[in-house]
């Protein structure tokens, strides 16, 4: 497991990419009492750290307000990564929903986790997923739209060979 500082320059950042999405018609729909701000931290700090330690061809940019959906987060050796966060210390799983996983392919999932119990708080990436494994998860569903139920126990670590 990686642990990255979350700075407060990094909370403002994602503060304002939430800010701005919520103006457009696809950030309407967000859940109350959700700290989605957390989600790009994760998403950033993940995204750098692979990039001092991968060959990244696409980096991840958080949420983007121009209303076009992204095809992924990143690409990294000709793979379409996709990078997930449990956005609260207590979290155990990763959530992908059902219909992003089944019509938005992408080769590998990264498991992240906020960690808001310390100070300064900070960013655990996990491991990985692929998404054929994902595809054996159970189906739930809470608030929104149905998604697997991975366990963040079932993630594999980060190695030198995982994009391959």
């Amino acid at each position: 497991m990686t642990t990255l500082t979350v700075t407060a320059a990094d909370i403002q950042f994602a503060k304002q990419q939430i800010k701005a999405f919520e103006k457009i018609e696809a950030g309407r729909w967000r859940y109350s009492n959700v700290e989605a701000w957390r989600g790009i931290v994760c998403e950033l700090l993940a995204s750098n750290w692979l990039k001092d330690n991968f060959k990244v061809e696409q980096s991840a940019k958080g949420l983007d307000d121009s209303g076009i959906v992204d095809d992924c987060d990143m690409i990294i050796n000709a793979k379409k990564v996709e990078i997930k966060s449990a956005t609260k210390n207590y979290f155990r799983y990763l959530m992908p929903k059902i219909h992003d996983v089944k019509n938005k392919l992408k080769d590998i999932y990264i498991g992240v986790k906020y960690n808001e119990t310390v100070q300064p708080n900070q960013v655990h990436i996990l491991g990985y997923i692929q998404r054929s494994e994902i595809l054996k998860f159970p189906i739930k569903k809470n608030k929104g739209a149905p998604y697997y139920e991975v366990p963040l126990s079932q993630l594999t670590p980060i190695t030198p060979n995982t994009f391959d």
